[in-house]
C-alpha cells in the first residue's frame, strides 16, 4: 500500500513539473547502507535544434537582397529596365538563365514582344483567370490561387536550383507587373469571399457596400502579403523580385489635408516595409516655345529608398532620352545587374 501511495505521488508531483524540466531532475539516492547509487538525470538541451541551425545560419543566409519596388506612372519605362538589365547579365545570358513575368497589366509581355521577341528567356505567365458564363470577367478567388500557384513553383525551383549538384539554367529573376491590380484582386476576393458583401467583382465595386469595420481592411492587407511572404522566399534562395506599379495621389496619412498629399507607389501601404529599394521612374518632356510641339524627352530613375547602397540613396539617373529626328538612347539601370545594390 505504502510503494502504491508513494508512486502515486511521484505521478502527482510530475504534473506540476514542466515537461521540458521532466527528465533534468536528478533521480533520489537510495541511502540506505550498502546500496548502489543510482545515476543522475542526463540533463536534456531544450535549444539543441537551435544548436544545429545555427552552425548553418550563414550557409543559409539570404543568398540576394534585391526586393525592388519600381514606381511610376505609364509610359516612364517602369518594366523596361528590368528587361534590359538582364539581357545585360552576361553569366545569366550564357547559362540560360530565365526571366519570370507575371503580368497583370499587360505591361511586360508588350515590352518583351516589342524589344526580345526572339529571347525565348523572357517567360510571361498570364496570371488572370477568366470566367466564361457570368457577368464579370475575372474568376478573382481562381485568380488570387493561381497567382500564389505560381509564385510556390517558383520558389519550389529556387530550392531545388540551389542543390549542390544542380547544374544548368537558373530562374534568374521574377518581375511582378502592375501590383496594384494584385490589390484590387484582394480587395475584391475579401468583398466577395471573405465578407460575402458582394456576388461579384461588378457588385463589389460598389462602394455604397461599406465593410463593415475597419478592422476588416486587415484580410485584405493579408491577402496582399501572402505575395510578399513568398517573395521574401525566393529573395532568400537568390532569386531577384521587381514589383512594378503604377503611382497614386494620396493622403492616407494626412486627414483631410490635401495638401499633403502625394504621389505615391499603388500598392498596398505596409509593402514599403518589405521591400529593400524603391525606384521612382519618370519622364520629362521638353517643348518648343513657339509651336508647343513635342522635342525631347527624358526618361529617369531615382533611387527613393536604398537600404543596402546608402551611396544611391536619393541619386537620380537618366535611362532614355527620346528626341525629335533622332535615334532614341536607351541607358538602362546598370545597378540592376552590375552588383552595386
Amino acid at each position: 500500500m505504502m510503494a502504491g501511495f508513494g508512486k502515486a505521488k511521484q505521478m502527482e508531483a510530475s504534473k506540476d513539473t514542466p515537461p521540458e524540466l521532466q527528465n533534468t531532475l536528478p533521480v533520489k539516492q537510495n541511502k540506505a547502507k550498502g546500496a548502489t547509487p543510482q545515476p543522475t538525470g542526463q540533463k536534456v538541451d531544450a535549444f539543441s535544434d537551435l544548436r544545429a541551425e545555427l552552425t548553418h545560419l550563414h550557409s543559409n543566409r539570404p543568398k540576394t537582397h534585391m526586393f525592388v519596388g519600381i514606381a511610376g506612372h505609364e509610359n516612364t519605362g517602369k518594366s523596361a529596365i528590368v528587361l534590359d538589365a538582364f539581357v545585360k547579365d552576361e553569366e545569366a545570358t550564357k547559362r540560360g538563365d530565365t526571366l519570370e513575368i507575371v503580368d497583370f497589366d499587360g505591361g511586360g509581355s508588350a515590352s518583351a514582344s516589342a524589344f526580345y521577341s526572339d529571347n525565348e528567356n523572357i517567360q510571361c505567365w498570364d496570371p488572370w483567370v477568366m470566367q466564361a458564363n457570368d457577368r464579370t470577367a475575372y474568376d478573382y478567388p481562381e485568380t488570387h490561387n493561381r497567382v500564389m500557384k505560381i509564385m510556390q513553383f517558383a520558389l519550389q525551383r529556387a530550392k531545388e536550383q540551389n542543390a549542390p549538384d544542380y547544374e544548368g539554367p537558373r530562374l534568374w529573376g521574377v518581375l511582378v507587373t502592375g501590383v496594384d491590380l494584385w490589390d484590387s484582386v484582394c480587395i475584391n476576393n475579401m468583398r466577395i469571399v471573405d465578407l460575402n458583401l458582394a456576388k461579384d467583382g461588378i457588385e463589389s465595386a460598389d462602394w455604397n457596400l461599406k465593410v463593415g469595420h475597419q478592422w476588416d481592411w486587415a484580410i485584405r492587407k493579408t491577402r496582399f502579403h501572402q505575395l510578399t511572404a513568398v517573395c521574401k522566399g525566393l529573395v532568400r534562395q537568390g532569386i531577384r523580385i521587381f514589383w512594378e506599379t503604377h503611382l497614386r495621389i494620396t493622403n492616407y496619412s494626412f486627414g483631410k489635408n490635401e495638401e499633403a498629399a502625394k504621389w505615391r507607389p499603388d500598392w498596398e501601404k505596409a509593402s514599403n516595409n518589405f521591400v529593400f529599394q524603391i525606384i521612382t521612374m519618370n519622364r520629362e518632356d521638353s517643348y518648343d516655345d513657339e509651336t508647343g510641339k513635342l522635342l525631347k524627352s527624358e526618361y529617369t530613375a531615382t533611387f527613393d529608398k536604398c537600404t543596402t547602397n546608402a551611396r544611391l540613396q536619393g541619386q537620380k539617373r537618366t535611362v532614355l532620352v527620346t528626341e525629335i529626328g533622332k535615334p532614341p538612347v536607351f541607358l538602362g539601370l546598370p545597378e540592376l545587374y552590375d552588383g552595386s545594390l
